[in-house]
């Protein structure tokens, strides 16, 4: 089986784009900003390899993204700071 290199789907997660979100959005606020962390940098270092390869105006539109991704998972790392001390000690 031939992967895309840029799938419309999880590969691994049955549920729609919409309950990815749904299910991302529903786990624990740290869990959240460390995912939202990853994504940042993974998108970063798609911009990295885009600039290298001589694209210019793709790497500005992804650095921005990575950047924006950045500042959603502090506002989130935020919310857990704030939030923690409410959750049950196994959630």
């Amino acid at each position: 089986m031939i992967m895309a290199k840029h799938p419309t789907t999880v590969g691994g997660y049955e549920g729609s784009l919409e309950s990815l979100a749904k299910d991302i959005k529903n786990m624990r606020y740290d869990a959240f900003a460390e995912f939202l962390g990853y994504l940042a940098k993974q998108v970063k270092l798609e911009a990295d390899q885009d600039l290298a390869s001589g694209k210019t105006k793709l790497p500005m539109r992804l650095y921005a993204t990575s950047e924006h991704l950045y500042d959603a998972q502090e506002e989130i790392d935020s919310a857990w700071k704030i939030s923690k001390s409410y959750m049950k000690e196994k959630e």
